[in-house]
């Protein structure tokens, strides 16, 4: 029988080399660290927020910047859908002309804003980090268009109240996360 000897010869280290190179090469992303985060939002408004906001996602600790691009999104798309339904549900409830008035412009500035989040998930699932970025500004602008809002406030559950000028703020707080984020990726930071 043959026994088999370990290879030490320079061909096998050199395999041995070139395959650990390529599985490096391979590997997921590394995840990013708080550095990073600290890093990004020190960039925004307000960046206990957007640290708080983006680490309340639990997949934040494991992604990497192209995932947290993903989160951002996400998070700003569920608060601009959520002041979007506010904004509607009190629109038919106003009777004062002005405040009707606001309020229908704040509807059309979430409907924009809700189209723009949507393009921003779609060209980054296409790897379009700049139409990323110009769809997430699109986002801002659209929220600053209602960004006076009255100053009304609605029972949202039975333990809390927020008045539209809070979730607007939230809105474009997330929206600008996500904007710093995509110019993050796609070199413009």
């Amino acid at each position: 029988m043959r026994q088999t000897v370990p290879c030490f010869s320079a061909s096998c280290l050199f395999i041995s080399l070139l395959l650990a190179i390529t599985l490096s090469c391979i590997s997921p992303a590394q995840s990013i660290g708080q550095d990073v985060l600290n890093d990004i939002c020190s960039k925004s408004k307000d960046s206990s927020f957007c640290l708080k906001s983006l680490n309340s996602d639990p997949q934040t600790a494991t992604t990497d910047l192209l995932g947290l691009a993903g989160i951002s999104i996400k998070l700003a798309k569920t608060t601009v859908d959520a002041t979007d339904k506010f904004v509607k549900s009190q629109v038919g409830l106003v009777t004062d002309p002005t405040l009707k008035k606001q309020y229908t412009q704040c509807v059309e500035s979430y409907d924009d804003a809700n189209d723009k989040i949507d393009y921003a998930n779609e060209r980054l699932k296409a790897g379009d980090y700049g139409g990323v970025g110009v769809a997430t500004s699109a986002c801002l602008d659209d929220v600053s268009d209602c960004e006076d809002p009255p100053q009304v406030a609605v029972n949202v559950a039975a333990a809390s109240t927020i008045s539209l000028s809070e979730q607007n703020k939230e809105s474009y707080e997330l929206c600008q996360i996500a904007l710093i984020i995509s110019n993050r990726l796609s070199g413009n930071d």
